[in-house]
């Protein structure tokens, strides 16, 4: 499909705003490029430096995360592109991963080491070098996949290097983890493997889906 305005051999990943207005296309050389929904046409582009891994946007859709390959992270203003700042995500050698929770509190890293950081939000926004609340060492493969359920009580952590490399469950079902998800109040959990299934979970401890 044709896009007006986009100028890339290809396109690795897209994220859809919260507010369903945008989609931040993932382009090569670190490049991130946002397209309106209404139009289909990308209107600004952005750059980091090296190469990109995993971006999100915030619960109100006003503001970008990304990591970097390089491991360095970057928050940008959706409405102006200006990159508000950058720091490096502490210790990490190689990114990966990246996801945000839904109500706006927590930022989670994922390494090629398998070492995932959680930082405040808050904290990535006022402080020059935010140090992590917590680092997760779960995974000795790179954590290729995060995701915060509704409620940010859960993350789950995957990785598509190594069978049964999941930290959610442990099932032999699930073999590489692909890509994962929870239903809108956490009473489902989908994880798709490399075996082309996508596998659903109830999580008993949330009463609604």
């Amino acid at each position: 499909m044709f896009l007006l305005g986009l100028n890339e051999q290809r396109v690795s990943d897209f994220q859809v705003s919260p507010d369903g207005k945008y989609i931040l296309l993932s382009g090569s050389s670190g490049y991130l490029h946002l397209m309106t929904t209404k139009t289909r046409e990308v209107i600004r582009s952005m750059k980091m430096n090296g190469s990109m891994c995993a971006a999100a946007f915030t619960t109100d859709s006003s503001q970008i995360f990304a990591n970097s390959q390089e491991g360095e992270v970057f928050i940008w203003d959706v409405q102006s592109s200006k990159c508000l700042k950058k720091f490096p995500d502490d210790g990490c050698v190689r990114g990966t991963s990246l996801a945000l929770s839904r109500d706006g509190l927590y930022l989670a890293c994922g390494s090629q080491s398998g070492v995932v950081n959680i930082y405040s939000q808050q904290d990535c926004l006022q402080k020059l070098e935010p140090r992590p609340l917590k680092a997760i060492m779960n995974l000795v493969t790179a954590a290729s996949s995060l995701c915060f359920n509704s409620t940010s009580e859960i993350l789950s952590i995957g990785s598509r290097e190594n069978d049964e490399a999941n930290r959610l469950f442990q099932k032999k079902t699930i073999f590489q983890t692909r890509c994962l998800d929870f239903s809108p109040r956490s009473g489902f959990y989908s994880v798709a493997n490399n075996k082309g299934h996508a596998l659903l979970f109830r999580l008993l401890h949330y009463t609604d889906f």
